[in-house]
């Protein structure tokens, strides 16, 4: 059973570049970034997996650049829907190594247990945790004004990871992008922030 198509987001390909489907690189990989697995698929070492959790939840896959390779938001009708997608959402981008889910509860519960018969990292943070390093002050004043400032910063994002068309997300796939993004710097995959990134929003 694949996942739900719903919101989603990819970069522009690239000439030349290594793809898989619905999956294309960002400028600046070269197709020695990717390598086949047994069937032919194209893999991507040490990619980093971002949930917003939730029934309606956000996914953001990034790679060891900390640059966006895909991100889209999906929704699951129970608990069991999600325990029966996640064997392809595991699959959608071969090579996680990391995953970060932004929240708790006995949803996050299904995801960790997944990841570690994966032998996948596992993160756990709050919204707090990436707004205090990425929104300014005066941008999370309210719940409403910080998902407002996410939007626009996780369009900075996508243009730099080599979205030529970045669309609007909905929240939850913004949220799972900053959070991603985050965790990336934290684990020293973006060692500095890009300038792009650090300008006001």
């Amino acid at each position: 059973m694949k996942p739900p198509p719903d919101h989603q987001a990819e970069p522009t390909p690239r000439p030349g570049g290594a793809t898989a489907p619905n999956l294309a690189p960002c400028p600046g990989e070269t197709p020695a970034a990717a390598s086949a697995d047994d069937a032919g698929q194209p893999t991507f070492p040490d990619v980093l997996l971002a949930v917003d959790l939730g029934l309606r939840a956000g996914l953001a896959w990034f790679n060891r650049q900390g640059r966006l390779l895909r991100c889209r938001s999906t929704h699951f009708a129970d608990r069991g829907a999600l325990r029966r997608a996640l064997p392809a959402l595991w699959q959608e981008v071969p090579g996680v190594a990391v995953l970060v889910l932004e929240g708790g509860g006995d949803l996050a519960e299904i995801w960790l247990e997944s990841a570690r018969r994966r032998a996948v990292a596992t993160h756990v943070v709050t919204a707090l945790d990436w707004r205090a390093e990425l929104l300014f002050q005066r941008e999370q004043r309210s719940g409403v004004q910080a998902k407002a400032a996410a939007g626009r910063l996780c369009q900075k994002v996508m243009r730099w990871s080599g979205y030529t068309r970045p669309g609007l997300l909905v929240h939850d796939a913004s949220e799972a992008v900053l959070c991603g993004l985050w965790m990336a710097h934290r684990l020293g995959w973006l060692p500095q922030w890009p300038s792009e990134l650090r300008a006001q929003n």
